[in-house]
């Protein structure tokens, strides 16, 4: 029987070193090998850099390019286009917060940038995800009233400002949890460095 659990174990390990290069089993001690992990190949790093680059100069110049246009010209601020440009900053908030900070720990495999920035990222994340949300909602219930009741006045520009305070702060306190349970942690494994190869829980 022992050398049965014996052998199914040592089995799994080879299986393990086969499937995962990254993790090395030995005897006598665990290493981590790194060089064989397909995101340390110099053509992937500069490919994922590039299309992340890419990715975020575009989204940054369309959304801000939008809050441009409808705060310059004054026959563009309409109350849907307040809300569109309240879209445009969720997504710009997606953009600087998101995008950077969750490319690197996929190329480098651990989080560098310590447990505050893990919680502030993940916050500012699901923040800009739950105001795009609520900001849809509220274009809906606009043009449903629209709809349903056209004679009536539309919303004003100062009440969809303040519906837009609203969202942000309901958006806000919706995603506190987020806050509060994102922290580092150590994952079980070999490692060779404890702080190196901390991850951010999400």
């Amino acid at each position: 029987m022992e050398d049965l659990e014996n052998a199914t174990f040592s089995s799994y390990l080879n299986v393990s070193s086969t499937k995962f290069p990254l993790i090395s089993f030995d005897n006598e001690s665990c290493d981590v090998i790194s060089e064989n992990y397909p995101t340390r190949n110099p053509v992937f790093l500069t490919a994922a850099y590039t299309m992340y680059g890419v990715i975020i100069v575009l989204a940054l110049l369309g959304n801000v390019f939008v809050c441009y246009i409808v705060m310059q010209s004054p026959r563009m601020r309409t109350v849907t286009n307040y809300f569109i440009m309240n879209l445009a900053v969720g997504d710009i908030l997606i953009t600087v917060m998101c995008i950077p900070f969750t490319s690197v720990p996929v190329m480098l495999q651990f989080w560098p940038f310590g447990s505050f920035m893990c919680t502030f990222v993940n916050y500012s994340a699901t923040l800009s995800v739950f105001v795009s949300a609520y900001t849809l909602v509220a274009i809906s219930i606009d043009k449903w009233m629209l709809i349903m009741y056209p004679l009536k006045p539309r919303i004003s520009k100062r009440s969809a400002t303040c519906i837009i305070a609203s969202v942000w702060i309901f958006a806000g306190i919706t995603v506190l949890p987020t806050a509060i349970f994102s922290v580092t942690f150590q994952p079980q494994g070999p490692t060779l460095d404890e702080a190196a190869y901390r991850r951010c829980n999400k």
